[in-house]
Formats: C-alpha cells, structure tokens, sequence
C-alpha cells in the first residue's frame, strides 16, 4: 500500500471518529408517539384545507375571467344593436335627403318646404333617439350644460344670465353629450 494510500484511510477514519463523537453528542429528542400522531393528523388537516382553499381560489378568479370576457362581448353587442337602431332611424332621412338633391326644383319655396320637412324628420328620428335639446336663452348659466364663450354687459338682465344661443346644446336621456354655446350677462 502507498503512502498515499496509507493517508487517506487514515483521513477517513478520523472523520468517521469525529462522526461518532458528534452523534454521541447530540442528544436524542424523543417525543410520545400520540403526539407525533396528533401533530401528523393536524398537519395533513391544514395541507388538506390548504389544497381546498387553493382550489376555491383558482375556480374564483377563473369565474371572475369568465365573467370579465362575458361582460366585454355584451357591451360590444349591445353597442353595435344601438348603432343599428341609429342608423334604422337615420336612413329615411337620408333617403329624403338625396330624392331632394335629385329633385330639379324650378321653384325656391319648394324646395325650402322640402328641405324643412327633412329636418323635421331629423328632429323626430332623434327625439326617438332620446335627444333633445339643452334649454339655453333666459335661463341661468348652467356650466353642466351650457359654455360660456362670451360675455356682454347688459343691465336689464341679471347676472349669469344667458342672453344668446350661438351653438345648440343636447341631452341624451337626460346627460349632455354637447353644452350650448352662449353669451352671458354680466354687469
């Protein structure tokens, strides 16, 4: 046998001396097996309630997905059936619009006839709509509804108050989708 050899066995049991030592050493724990029993079965409980809490959550926030792309494609829906409705409204009146232009009228007032009756029909297709116009001249400014470009001294009315419309206003049920554009007093 080498030297070499001799050394590294050597190495090797000293370790294997110092292994032992350190065992001996340490002292051993020693628990009642129905406590080891007991802390096993609560542990298993709580991986099991883990693993269920786990489950529930995974199956939440893939309803909540699920409810999230559900809502989006209804939204998308019911935008392009109210753009229908729209334009279902709108055509008879473009329809109207191209007869008149079509149309060689030799008079002026006939065609002004023509022309107020289509925008008659234009007003009634967007009441159907829900619109209607913002109330402006001789009411109070309302910044909500109106926008004030100018204002002009006027003492017999009185402060705020609208005293030309230069841009109509409207309301969709209710909202204001575009302020009226006015002149307020001022003093």
């Amino acid at each position: 046998m080498s030297q070499k050899e001799k050394e590294q066995e050597q190495l090797a049991a000293e370790q294997g001396n110092i292994q032992t030592e350190a065992a001996a050493e340490k002292p051993e724990i020693c628990f009642p097996s129905d406590d080891v029993n007991e802390f096993m079965t609560a542990l298993d409980e709580k991986n099991r309630l883990l693993d269920e809490m786990t489950d529930r959550y995974k199956r939440l926030q893939a309803d909540f997905d699920n409810f999230r792309r559900r809502t989006r494609q209804e939204k998308e829906e019911l935008s392009a059936v109210v753009a229908e409705r729209i334009v279902c409204e709108l055509l008879p009146v473009v329809d109207n619009f191209e007869r008149a232009t079509a149309s060689k009228a030799a008079d002026i007032e006939t065609l002004a006839t023509g022309v107020q009756m289509i925008f008659k029909q234009l007003q009634n297709a967007l009441t159907q709509l829900g619109v209607e116009p913002v109330n402006a001249v001789g009411t109070m400014f309302d910044p909500n509804q109106h926008e004030a470009v100018m204002r002009v001294e006027d003492s017999t009315q009185p402060d705020g108050m609208v005293v030309e419309e230069l841009q109509k206003g409207y309301k969709v049920n209710g909202r204001v989708i575009r302020p009226s554009m006015v002149k307020v007093a001022g003093n």
